[in-house]
């Protein structure tokens, strides 16, 4: 049972982490830009991050994929303790594009990480993966499905939302140990309720496409320490019979 100063907590927590969708054009029209929790950036610019509450010179340079030194250098920082709310910071290179790159979606080649979730979904098609979308910052995968496909919790946990989020749609989040989240996008129907703990896939939600999307799709992050991680690194390898697939460009 969650206590209604508790929910309030983990509601505006909630609405800070994810605040609006992650995507440039993503939208019918494919022309919307919604800001979040780390703003878009135009190609060619030059990219800037604005420091937040909680937010450490070692979670920003992870979430850019620069190092830490790069950017204390960038910034004139001989001290990580010298970082201050508000603080404008430049970033330097670009952001390191992840397996949903413009150029399209592609089976991760990369180290897997040493956590494991299970897939969030039995069927569909990875339309778009975690890394730059038109000029944005997408911090999670697209997997398109047929309305109504049953969506999987990727692990055990505690739901800490459940409920609608503006671009997100009807959205689940879970927390897990080690600090880790999962979030769960667009879906049709919430089959689970806040402080409701569920077990590694339990089904949780039902495909759909609400809020901010082109099509019936399942939005799943991976986020530790609220800092959105590739998810494609903490998935198996789908099997060849497996019914998951890779489009080569696209998503919602």
């Amino acid at each position: 049972m969650i206590l209604r100063g508790e929910r309030s907590r983990i509601v505006a927590g909630a609405v800070f982490v994810l605040a609006a969708f992650v995507v440039s054009g993503c939208g019918a029209s494919g022309t919307e830009t919604a800001t979040t929790l780390y703003p878009a950036r135009v190609a060619g610019a030059r990219t800037t991050h604005t420091v937040l509450a909680g937010e450490t010179v070692y979670h920003i340079a992870q979430t850019y994929g620069v190092s830490v030194a790069r950017l204390m250098a960038a910034n004139g920082l001989s001290e990580p303790r010298d970082l201050r709310v508000g603080q404008s910071l430049v970033i330097p290179g670009s952001y390191r594009v992840g397996s949903g790159s413009e150029a399209g979606v592609h089976r991760y080649t990369g180290e897997r990480a040493s956590r494991q979730f299970m897939w969030p979904v039995a069927q569909g098609v990875v339309s778009s993966g975690f890394g730059i979308r038109n000029g944005a910052m997408h911090d999670g995968v697209d997997i398109a499905a047929p309305a109504g496909t049953p969506v999987y919790a990727a692990d055990s946990g505690v739901v800490i939302f459940s409920g609608t989020l503006h671009g997100y749609g009807n959205t689940v989040i879970i927390r897990h140990d080690d600090g880790y989240a999962t979030v769960y996008g667009h879906n049709q129907r919430n089959l689970v309720a806040e402080g409701l703990r569920v077990a590694r896939g339990q089904e949780v939600g039902m495909i759909g496409r609400s809020g901010r999307t082109t099509g019936a799709n399942l939005h799943f992050e991976v986020r530790r320490d609220n800092v959105a991680k590739d998810p494609l690194a903490y998935l198996p390898e789908p099997l060849p019979a497996s019914a998951i697939s890779f489009a080569a460009a696209g998503g919602s």
